[in-house]
């Protein structure tokens, strides 16, 4: 795990279109999306690669979530919401 879970990045501190480093069950970074209040994320199922969402700990309490850790500039592969 990359962070504590405990400590993790609060949702209302998140920038908009920013990429953070975190950990959820299916990825380790994701980018904020505020108007949608939730993460944008590659996903890689059976060989395919798609874009997937997921929330804030702040918001979903039985499911899995994103905890963002810390801030990044460059991710491997960005994400463009305007394609999602």
């Amino acid at each position: 795990m990359l962070g504590d879970p405990d400590w993790h990045i609060p949702k209302d501190e998140l920038e908009d279109g920013a990429y953070y480093e975190g950990e959820c069950r299916n990825a380790s970074i994701a980018r904020w999306n505020a108007k949608e209040q939730k993460f944008y994320h590659w996903r890689y199922k059976f060989g395919n690669e798609f874009i997937e969402t997921i929330k804030a700990p702040e918001d979903e309490k039985n499911y899995d979530v994103f905890f963002a850790f810390k801030k990044i500039t460059t991710p491997e592969k960005g994400i463009d919401f305007k394609e999602v």
